[in-house]
This record gives C-alpha cells, sequence and structure tokens, in this order.
C-alpha cells in the first residue's frame, strides 16, 4: 500500500489596522516568529491609517524572513472597524483563523501549532482560546490574567448568558464549511469578536488552553474598546446583542442577555445623571416583560444586586 502523505492545514491570521504604526511592530513580529509545521498567511487590513502604519507593514514585509506571509491591503476609504474585519475575515484562506489586531500582540512562538494540533484531534470544538495580559501604552503590564471563572470551557448559550471575556488576540477557530456571517454583522458598532464568536460557537464549543503564554491586550487612548466608558461598553454592547438577537431570533439567552445589559444601563446612566436616558431603558424591561416573561428572572436578580449593593 502507498504511503498517503498527511495534507497540512493552512493558518489565515486576521490583523485590522488603524493609525497602530507605534504598535503593529509587536504585532507583526508575535506572527512572523510562530513555529508550526504548516503553511500560515498574515492578512493585514489598514483602514486607510494617516499614520506610519503602512510603511511598518511594508518593511516587515521586505525584510523579514517570514515576510512573504504578508498578504496586505491598504482600503482606499475608511471603512470603519466592522467592515475592515470583514474584509479582512473574508480574504483568509485559511482552513484556521486566528485573530490579532494591530495593537494587540502574542508572547508564545508556539502558539499556534499547539492550538491547532488540538483542534485537529478535537473535532468537537469550533475553537481554543487562552489567558491573557494587558499592558499600557508603554508596554508596563497592569493586568496579569482573565478571572478566574472565565478560564473554562464554553457553550454557545452559556458564553451568552455569562458574557465572559475571550480575549481576541487569544483565539484561533476552524473556519466552518460554509463561512458566512449574518448581514446583521454589518451593523456592529466596534465589538464584532463578541458577534463573530456567538456564530462561531453554533459549529461547536470553545476549548481554554491553559498551556500557551498569554497574548498582549494593550490599552492606549485610541483603542477602540479600551477607551470606552463602562456606560458606553453597555451601549456598544446592547446594539451587539439586538443585532444578534436579529440574526438568530428565537433564542432565550439573547433575549436575557439584552434585558441584563438595559438594566446595566439604566444604572450607568443614573450614575452619570442622564435620567431621561436611565429611564428609557428601564422601562423599556418593564414594558418588555410582557412579551418576554422570562425577563422576570433577570428582573429580580438585578434589584438584588442593587439592595445588597445598597447595604455595603
Amino acid at each position: 500500500m502507498e504511503n498517503q502523505t498527511m495534507v497540512k492545514p493552512k493558518l489565515s491570521v486576521c490583523m485590522i489596522a488603524y493609525n497602530v504604526g507605534r504598535f503593529i511592530g509587536d504585532a507583526i513580529d508575535g506572527v512572523l516568529n510562530q513555529k508550526a509545521d504548516f503553511n500560515i498567511e498574515l492578512v493585514i487590513s489598514n483602514d486607510c491609517s494617516s499614520d506610519n502604519t503602512e510603511e511598518v507593514v511594508l518593511k516587515f514585509a521586505q525584510d523579514h524572513p517570514q515576510g512573504n506571509w504578508i498578504k496586505y491591503k491598504r482600503q482606499e476609504k475608511n471603512l470603519g472597524s466592522t467592515l475592515n474585519y470583514l474584509w479582512a475575515l473574508d480574504n483568509c484562506t485559511g482552513d484556521f483563523i486566528a485573530i490579532c489586531d494591530g495593537d494587540d500582540y502574542w508572547t508564545d512562538a508556539f502558539k499556534v501549532q499547539k492550538q491547532v494540533d488540538f483542534l485537529e484531534s478535537h473535532p468537537q470544538y469550533i475553537g481554543s482560546f487562552h489567558n491573557r495580559h494587558k499592558c499600557d501604552i508603554n508596554g508596563k503590564i497592569i493586568s496579569s490574567s482573565i478571572q478566574k471563572h472565565e478560564k473554562r470551557n464554553w457553550r454557545l448559550d452559556d458564553f451568552i448568558s455569562e458574557k465572559p471575556e475571550i480575549p481576541s488576540a487569544s483565539v484561533i477557530f476552524r473556519k466552518p464549511l460554509i463561512f458566512k456571517l449574518p448581514m446583521e454583522f454589518q451593523k456592529v458598532v466596534i465589538n464584532g469578536d463578541t458577534f463573530l464568536w456567538v456564530y462561531t460557537l453554533k459549529f461547536g464549543d470553545f476549548y481554554f488552553d491553559a498551556n500557551i503564554g498569554p497574548s498582549v491586550y494593550r490599552i492606549h487612548p485610541q483603542g477602540l474598546w479600551s477607551s470606552k466608558s463602562s456606560y458606553r461598553k453597555s451601549q456598544l454592547s446592547l446594539n451587539t446583542y439586538q443585532l444578534l438577537d436579529a440574526a438568530f431570533p428565537g433564542r432565550n439567552s439573547v433575549k436575557s442577555q439584552i434585558f441584563n445589559i438595559r438594566f446595566h444601563l439604566f444604572y450607568y446612566a443614573m450614575k452619570e445623571k442622564e435620567l431621561a436616558a436611565g429611564l428609557s431603558y428601564y422601562f423599556s424591561n418593564i414594558f418588555g416583560l410582557l412579551a418576554y416573561p422570562r425577563g422576570f428572572k433577570v428582573f429580580l436578580s438585578f434589584h438584588k444586586s442593587i439592595v445588597f449593593k445598597g447595604r455595603r
């Protein structure tokens, strides 16, 4: 019998960039220094940056030994983070996709090999993620871990209900045979990774791998998510979950999370003395109970937390 050569998978790394010339060198370096026995392409979509982002990318493509991995596109006009993200994903040709934004970076040179090997041998999992550090604009580590309760495997409804942090730069997922994000994804304002995880989790679970060195998430004034207040983050989350509700109708975990987010928005709005907005979120939930009685559990949980918080 003839020996059959095993076909090696291909990994695409999705990297979006906008005015991250100061940081993107670390991101690219972390990808090009990966040690793997399969092919890797680094898809970089530059959203019409006005700084030196393109100069840094082109220098790596020219000078780095693995510079030929880079597949670079400078958008002719600014698309915005979500459409830029979608362009990059659509141009990933690999069997697996890894995420690393241009202001984040990887620290483990065997990260992608470990994750792809695991997913190849465990088809019940669609994706894998691991721990992350946070650093400030100067690279100083300011947080060394995600929360303990987030270090577990995740199924779709559990992820929606509990909203854990799954660091985007830690994720690798197997690309489904038909990989087509719903049209609602295009309306997500910033946090497209939440929508992407929900879509991907429809095909299998996410595995937490404790044996991979952390990715690093950079906190800086231009950060699309990290620079936002808790109030603004909740507003963006509400938009995302309402779009998820439209894309995947009838899923109770999504509807319950919408109730939960609106109560948080009520709380943040009242703290910022946005009385009209706060009352609008609150009464949207009250009237929403008529159409969705299961939201009453969220109603009780929120009011219980407020009462106990007031007694501390």
